[in-house]
């Protein structure tokens, strides 16, 4: 949540050369969400402090559509598969081909509807394809054919050599995974690693893309959200990435959604990210408001666009945060027990904080008012970390998340 509503600053269409003799033809091809477009001359990576310069991805074979390395995973399949047709299919192939060989002059042989919409499926699922920097129509005087334009602001090397950090970035992520975890672990671990690793950033070129968050560690809501769903992908969990805006300012963003155990659920590591004045009091500090909710709890403050096609339905309950970490509180007497539980789980993980969730405000104001940071409750759990674990520990509260009925417990290790 750090400068949360700059999350997607930069987002805006780019600036289409309307030299169009049919108003058909005449569409604002938006491909860019959260995106500040840029290039950097000599690119030099560095990643567990080993670079990969131009010319490294030679010792990796490209795919069979790009003249760029295209990494494993790098690929989430929900739109192309469940929303297009076959002859959208082969459009999207087409497109996918041209792109991946820096074609900058192709003929439009469909109409520039279906075209839009197929680039925003390339964009939201082809992870590796960020190189685009703009696109347009225009009539070729020659042949009076309507062509596409495209400007790219990477060559092939760099691109290649921006996914191989990427990668190896990844694997040095999904490394931390253990045998105990299911997959539940596995998205909060994800989830987790993005928040405490990546901040937000509205300056870096490369701040929509998987480099940018995993590389770089600067990112905005598009950064973020493809690197986890790369990780996902990674992980063999089922995602697929939503775009919208935001409720109050109209701000366009993106962010996850994922299957588990049947259901579909929204995460926003983006709005998890604390903002500033939490943060520089307790970086360390984690939250879960969007972690693994419903579309009932997102469109709180999302809009959710169904574009390219709907997202899945998110109704399901039993893998959010709260349900699975027994912190979700419906009377009084639940308290002691749902805070206990966060805070305990919290502690065997070396988190710095926990949530719990009232029911209803009335619950929430008639429990919080009587809490105070000495209270016996708090000294029990206290109590409680130090001969289940062996670790001491300090226990406040702040009620950040006040309007939605949370209490986030801070943690500090004695």
């Amino acid at each position: 949540m750090k400068n949360r509503e700059s999350c997607c600053a930069g987002f805006r269409g780019t600036a289409v050369k309307r030299i169009l003799a049919a108003a058909s033809a005449a569409a604002l091809l938006i491909m860019s969400g959260c995106r500040r477009n840029g290039s950097e001359d000599g690119i030099h990576i560095y990643s567990n402090g080993t670079s990969a310069v131009a010319g490294e991805q030679e010792a990796y074979q490209t795919t069979s559509n790009a003249e760029f390395y295209v990494p494993n995973g790098m690929v989430t399949d929900y739109y192309r598969t469940a929303e297009l047709t076959d002859q959208d299919k082969e459009v999207y192939d087409a497109i996918l081909n041209d792109l991946g060989n820096h074609r900058e002059r192709v003929r439009l042989e469909v109409d520039s509807s279906i075209l839009q919409r197929i680039l925003e499926v390339i964009r939201i699922e082809q992870l590796a394809y960020f190189h685009l920097s703009n696109r347009w129509i225009e009539v070729n005087k020659q042949t009076q054919d309507f062509e596409i334009v495209y400007e790219y602001r990477l060559t092939a090397d760099e691109v290649s050599s921006m996914n191989i950090a990427s990668e190896r970035a990844a694997r040095e992520i999904m490394n931390g995974i253990t045998p105990e975890m299911d997959d539940y672990d596995k998205l909060k671990y994800f989830h987790d690693y993005l928040v405490l690793n990546c901040e937000n950033d509205t300056e870096s070129p490369y701040s929509d893309t998987i480099y940018g968050a995993l590389v770089q560690k600067k990112a905005l809501c598009e950064g973020y959200a493809k690197a986890f769903s790369y990780l996902c992908n990674l992980a063999g969990i089922e995602n697929t990435i939503v775009t919208g805006v935001t409720v109050q300012t109209n701000v366009p963003h993106m962010w996850n959604m994922v299957k588990l155990g049947g259901n579909w659920y929204h995460v926003d590591v983006t709005w998890d990210n604390p903002d500033d004045v939490l943060h520089a009091d307790y970086p360390e500090v984690i939250l879960y408001q969007y972690f693994m909710v419903t579309d009932s709890v997102i469109k709180n403050n999302h809009t959710i666009r169904t574009y390219p096609a709907p997202p899945p339905k998110a109704t399901g309950r039993n893998e959010n945060y709260f349900v699975r970490e027994g912190a979700d509180i419906n009377t009084e007497e639940e308290f002691f027990t749902a805070s206990q539980n966060a805070v305990l789980n919290a502690v065997k993980n070396h988190e710095q904080s926990a949530m719990v969730k009232f029911a209803s405000n009335d619950l929430y104001i008639s429990v919080t008012s009587k809490l105070g940071n000495n209270s016996a409750a708090f000294e029990t759990i206290r109590q409680r970390a130090q001969s289940d674990y062996g670790i001491r520990i300090k226990l406040n509260w702040t009620d950040y998340y006040e309007q939605y009925r949370i209490l986030t417990y801070i943690i500090e290790y004695v």
